[in-house]
């Protein structure tokens, strides 16, 4: 930990999960001098306990499926090609779990550019009768990342701070966090409890929960269905993993209860193939984050009480444009990436850096000022 500093950074970035050590490594290369934050260390949470694979997301056509195209295609190349030693490159095999999944692969199958094929032979024989029978779709380039692995290397040569941010101040164009002063301020705390009044962002915590294991099967690919299974960089060790618990919340006060989630976890994956001679080595845990609409939030902030206060009227329904709310001053927020986090993280950096380096927009679509008026209805 570097000795705490009274000269000015240029960003300051709360929260060390992907999005914010991914910021803070792109920011860095784009020479911008940046403090990294986090209470619990680098990749302590939500997203150290992913499975962090690169692949794409089954959807139907629309923004969503064009950001999440784009976005995987940016990461593959961001990955493979700056933190070679963290991806492990294996093909991928998605398979239905609904009848209303099916429905998206069989489109996101006769529309996807991406390059798939028939299921070798050999992988069909390893799995369940529900699985051979459901909807899938079998990519030849698929891949999983190293998750604390690779975020520690993105925040190598940052000044890292293991601080608990209680409050925030601004002055004179400078936000202050504890000793720490920078310009710019970004926020990618997930669903930890928001340091600003903005409780009009629609977030949703979703737990997480991953097991290592060793198991006398040979994994060959990476299969999505229930649950992920995965090989991993640890040779032999097999990943099984999920945003499976959409109730629990670290901050109800509630213990999780680990044994019941590994059997969850295992009950599920069996649900694809049937895994012989388990040993489970770790457990990984934590809350990751999801918008309400399922699109990712990149932008900046808006000051609610003062926005209300100049238009009133909002509450009852009258329509101010977003570029007339007033907003925290160079505030921006990264959040919302769901299961998607070390798919999405490059893309949204890249785009946070040429906002901030060159003064590029930001696409309106990702901001959260989108949820604002909805939410300024609800307070009349």
């Amino acid at each position: 930990m570097p000795t705490l500093k009274t000269s000015p950074y240029d960003v300051i970035i709360i929260g060390a999960g992907i999005n914010g050590c991914c910021s803070a490594y792109t920011l860095a290369q784009a020479g911008l001098k940046v403090a990294l934050i986090d209470q619990d260390g680098i990749a302590s949470g939500g997203s150290g306990a992913a499975g962090a694979f690169i692949s794409p997301k089954i959807s139907k056509a629309g923004e969503l499926k064009e950001i999440m195209s784009q976005a995987h295609a940016e990461a593959l190349t961001f990955y493979t090609t700056r933190f070679p030693q963290f991806i492990l490159t294996k093909p991928l095999l998605h398979i239905a779990n609904s009848p209303k999944e099916s429905e998206k692969v069989d489109a996101f199958k006769h529309e996807t550019h991406l390059k798939h094929s028939t299921i070798p032979r050999t992988i069909q024989t390893l799995l369940s009768d529900d699985a051979l029978n459901a909807s899938s779709i079998y990519f030849d380039i698929g891949a999983v990342v190293d998750a604390q692995g690779v975020c520690n290397a993105m925040a190598e040569g940052i000044d890292f701070y293991p601080l608990k941010v209680k409050e925030l101040m601004h002055n004179e164009g400078v936000w202050y966090v504890g000793e720490l002063q920078a310009k710019h301020l970004v926020l990618t705390i997930g669903a930890f409890p928001k340091l600003l009044p903005i409780d009009y962002v629609g977030i949703r915590g979703i737990w997480g929960h991953r097991i290592d294991i060793e198991t006398s099967n040979h994994i060959p690919c990476i299969f999505h269905h229930h649950v992920s299974i995965s090989p991993t960089l640890k040779g032999g060790i097999v990943a099984i993993g999920a945003t499976h618990n959409v109730h629990y919340s670290p901050f109800s006060g509630e213990r999780y209860d680990v044994e019941q989630g590994r059997g969850q976890l295992l009950e599920k994956a069996n649900k694809t193939l049937k895994l012989n001679n388990i040993n489970i080595l770790n457990d990984y845990m934590g809350l990751r984050s999801g918008s309400n609409d399922y699109l990712p939030i990149l932008g900046r902030l808006v000051d609610a009480d003062a926005t209300l206060t100049q238009y009133p009227h909002i509450r009852h329904g009258e329509r101010v444009d977003p570029s007339e709310y007033i907003y925290y001053p160079n505030v921006t927020m990264i959040n919302g990436s769901g299961g998607y986090g070390f798919v999405l993280a490059p893309y949204l950096a890249k785009r946070l850096s040429d906002f901030l380096v060159e003064g590029k927009a930001l696409n309106p679509a990702l901001s959260p000022s989108r949820f604002f008026s909805r939410w300024a209805k609800r307070q009349s």
